[in-house]
């Protein structure tokens, strides 16, 4: 099993600065370039399959890999991003003007949820679902996903809790590449993470869903 984890290309709303999760933003002109730059990088490699999340900036982004590759794009729903409820859609500002509660509790290393939130569980449970199907096939798999999705495959491979989401440590830039392989043991090792040797200028970090 060797899973190629690709974030979606720079979206709408990552460009006018809000909090995504599940609404349905396509790509920026920057985002297509990043997909197409991301699209060559991966054309010689021996992949299988081409997933993707069902939101719309991911899946034009797995449409350029899948074209590049010859290969249909599967869509694959536990692939999408964490639902935040309702504050999708807005800005740094407005969430905290409108949830200062919330936001203070976050600050003290608290972690309430937001009304309409999804919940870390289930999310956990969702990403891991995933990969532990995937982990059974031997066969290369591409899979666009979102920023809060990669975060939560790096620490299910660490061993790391997936509730901590969004406290540091894993960067997550647009149309980066992570990669996970399954070793002789049957255990699943991150090889790669946030690779964005192929984004030479068109690289953004913004991690916004």
């Amino acid at each position: 099993m060797r899973l190629i984890l690709v974030r979606h290309g720079e979206s709408m709303g990552n460009a006018s600065g809000v909090m995504q999760g599940r609404m349905d933003f396509g790509l920026t002109p920057l985002g297509q370039r990043q997909a197409a730059a991301t699209a060559e990088r991966l054309r010689k490699e021996p992949i299988h399959r081409v997933l993707t999340s069902p939101l719309k900036r991911a899946v034009t982004t797995a449409e350029a890999i899948a074209t590049a590759l010859g290969l249909p794009v599967e869509p694959e729903p536990g692939l999408m991003e964490y639902d935040i409820g309702e504050v999708s859609g807005l800005t740094g500002p407005e969430l905290r003007e409108r949830y200062p509660e919330v936001t203070a509790a976050w600050s003290r290393g608290e972690r309430p949820r937001f009304p309409g939130e999804e919940g870390r569980d289930v999310f956990g449970a969702r990403v891991a679902a995933v990969l532990e199907t995937l982990r059974s096939r031997e066969e290369t798999v591409v899979a666009v996903a979102h920023g809060g999705v990669n975060q939560a495959v790096c620490r299910l491979v660490l061993g790391l809790e997936v509730a901590a989401i969004g406290r540091g440590g894993f960067s997550v830039a647009n149309c980066s590449i992570t990669e996970i392989v399954r070793d002789r043991t049957g255990g699943l090792v991150l090889l790669r993470h946030n690779d964005v040797c192929h984004l030479d200028g068109v690289a953004t970090e913004v991690d916004r869903g």
